[in-house]
């Protein structure tokens, strides 16, 4: 997974300040609200000046672990680059897809995760790995169109409230799955 951006021509820089006015501050290291340092009240932009060069994109956890679940569409061995791989969530995909059987390798310095998938056979990944992240449900898709079957926990690891899986339930159904919730 790798990501590059190209624009056909230099962009132009801007020099950028920013303009505020500081309270009087009083002599204390502690903060309150009377010796913060407020926003900026203005910005302003002059330009233009050249742009050159090169910014380095960082992987996306969310499309990371999707592309993770794809790979059990994949004989042989799929190589991904630019994966979070010091991510949480990231390590418990890589757990989910090792309990189903996939052969990982990840290294962490180049972010590259290369998975082969050939000796997966479960249909049934950890429950406990499950547990941990949402996207653990990505699995289902892939185990579905492999062995048309899946047994997979419910997922876990959101803390900004209960989000419940009818959406993947009335997806599923509609492409002709029969889906048990037990």
């Amino acid at each position: 997974m790798a990501t590059s951006l190209s624009y056909p021509k230099p962009l132009k820089l801007y020099n950028v300040s920013l303009s505020f006015s500081l309270p009087q501050m009083q002599k204390t290291l502690i903060p309150t609200p009377e010796n913060h340092i407020p926003k900026p009240e203005t910005l302003t932009i002059r330009g233009p000046t050249t742009l050159s060069g090169h910014v380095p994109i960082s992987g996306s956890k969310n499309s990371s672990l999707s592309l993770l679940a794809a790979t059990l569409l994949c004989s042989n061995s799929s190589l991904l680059h630019n994966v979070p791989t010091n991510l949480a969530d990231t390590k418990s995909m890589v757990s989910i897809l090792r309990s189903l059987g996939a052969e990982i390798e990840v290294n962490v310095g180049h972010n590259g995760v290369l998975v082969n998938s050939d000796c997966v056979g479960s249909v049934e990944p950890c429950l406990e790995e499950m547990k941990k992240i949402r996207g653990g449900f990505f699995v289902i898709g892939p185990l579905l169109a492999r062995f048309g079957e899946a047994a997979v926990g419910l997922p876990g690891g959101c803390d900004i409230g209960e989000r419940p899986v009818d959406l993947y339930v009335r997806g599923l159904r509609a492409l002709g799955a029969v889906v048990e919730i037990r």
